[in-house]
């Protein structure tokens, strides 16, 4: 045999135990990458049961605290605050109608008109705690449970907004909405402004009820009102995303740029950018999107992608400061003053 012979016979040895050794590598990262994944596929069985029973676990202890903040912190110490529970109080006031009983037939109307709109998959999201938080409303109520009276209304303010957050953290995490001025949001932006966020329009909602509750009750009480709905806004972010900045950055590597790229922008009002990125590993060109939100509205978009593209790939980092034009952005006009 010619040395040149056996030099090529050495090469293709060598190649034949690289490509034993890719394959060997592949395999490894192949079943560590699926054994990651594995919290991303949609739980099927037993798991799916126990799954569901975690988020119904949730919702209820939502209700829980969202009643005994309404009915037990907050009426008796004559406050308001904004969305559905500000109209039943503003109602309460002229008519004197029981609170709970009044409430469930304005989820009625909503969950109607939802129904209407968007079909009973968009009713599902609401349909267990508008029946739920009436309910326990109503036994609070008619048991008279008072949680929490003073004459400081600041403390009774901060310790409503500190159980409503809670509720609406636990509700979110659990995949549930109470389909108060949210779900009306949603209808009168699919009706009549669907140029506009449904966070603008259920801010719009909000501070038109705590404008209207500082009439009916007196600016004392409506800038009380205000302070509940900032707490609440507050302890639900923390709840949720821990103690973090007000705005975070997300950048998603999806299969479906273009769905998740719609809901963004039609559903909370958020500005996406787009670049192409290739997987060096497969050579597949994917889309890599960039957002800056809240963390509340990140985590909106994580329950999107868990049903929508459960294989997507999102990395998420705290922002400092943001300088530009977007809802909690600094104006850059104002840096130099």
């Amino acid at each position: 045999m010619t040395e040149k012979m056996k030099h090529k016979k050495a090469d293709d040895q060598f190649i034949r135990d690289m490509d034993d050794m890719l394959m060997k590598e592949h395999a490894v990262v192949k079943e560590a990458n699926v054994e990651a994944m594995g919290d991303s596929e949609p739980p099927k069985g037993l798991n799916k049961i126990r799954a569901t029973a975690k988020e119904y676990v949730l919702a209820s202890i939502a209700v829980i605290l969202g009643s005994l903040g309404t009915v037990s912190v907050m009426n008796p110490n004559g406050l308001t605050v904004g969305g559905v529970t500000g109209i039943v109080r503003i109602l309460q006031k002229y008519t004197g109608c029981n609170f709970s009983l009044t409430y469930y037939a304005f989820c009625m109307v909503i969950l109607v008109l939802v129904w209407f709109t968007f079909g009973f998959k968009e009713v599902k999201k609401i349909l267990f705690m508008s029946l739920a938080y009436p309910v326990v409303m109503f036994l609070l109520e008619t048991n008279d449970v008072v949680l929490l009276k003073s004459d400081d209304l600041l403390l009774v303010s901060l310790f409503c907004g500190v159980l409503f957050g809670i509720c609406n953290a636990l509700s979110f995490k659990a995949g549930f909405s109470s389909g108060g001025a949210d779900s009306f949001a949603k209808v009168i932006k699919y009706k009549f402004l669907p140029h506009l966020g449904i966070n603008d329009i259920t801010f719009a909602i909000n501070a038109a009820v705590v404008a209207a509750g500082a009439v009916v009750f007196g600016l004392r009480i409506g800038l009380y009102a205000v302070v509940i709905t900032y707490t609440t806004m507050k302890v639900g972010e923390a709840v949720m995303y821990g103690l973090s900045n007000k705005i975070v950055e997300l950048e998603i590597i999806t299969d479906n740029p273009k769905d998740l790229a719609h809901f963004v922008i039609t559903e909370l009002g958020r500005g996406v950018s787009g670049m192409e990125v290739t997987g060096e590993y497969t050579g597949v060109k994917r889309k890599d999107l960039k957002i800056l939100c809240t963390p509340r509205e990140s985590f909106l978009i994580k329950r999107y992608l868990s049903h929508h593209d459960p294989h997507s790939f999102v990395t998420i980092s705290t922002v400092n400061s943001v300088w530009g034009a977007g809802r909690g952005f600094s104006d850059i006009h104002k840096i130099d003053d």
